[in-house]
């Protein structure tokens, strides 16, 4: 019986996806550094500053990625959400306001689920 290895395959499917995620990083992504998160198992997205329109809801980003620290520095998980699932995704958390002297709004959401497969799924409506 003659061994068959799909290695060529797998490679190729592989690079398609590393190929995809260097479009996304070379293209307009937005980073959000949420200090708090690991006190408030929250993220903040600001969508208002000082009375005006500002974060998600003038964002010309493609992806918004959140950048959240684990531990001292030592690791990070970063979550890349495309922007126009993002908008969706908000809707039905808690605004409330905070940042910089709490002069801005934002949705808070669990950083939990930004990470939640099946939490995305639901939200989005997207099928595998």
């Amino acid at each position: 019986m003659k061994h068959t290895n799909k290695f060529d395959l797998d490679l190729a499917f592989g690079q398609k996806y590393e190929n995809e995620f260097q479009k996304i990083v070379e293209g307009t992504v937005e980073i959000k550094a949420d200090r708090l998160w690991q006190k408030t198992s929250n993220v903040f997205i600001e969508k208002e500053s000082r009375g005006k329109p500002s974060g998600i809801e003038v964002s010309k980003a493609r992806y918004w990625v959140f950048f959240l620290e684990v531990g001292k520095r030592k690791d990070q998980i970063f979550v890349g959400i495309p922007l126009k699932l993002l908008k969706k995704f908000v809707i039905g958390y808690p605004l409330k306001r905070g940042g910089d002297a709490y002069t801005s709004v934002g949705y808070v959401v669990p950083a939990k689920d930004l990470v939640d497969f099946y939490i995305q799924i639901k939200q989005f409506g997207e099928k595998q």
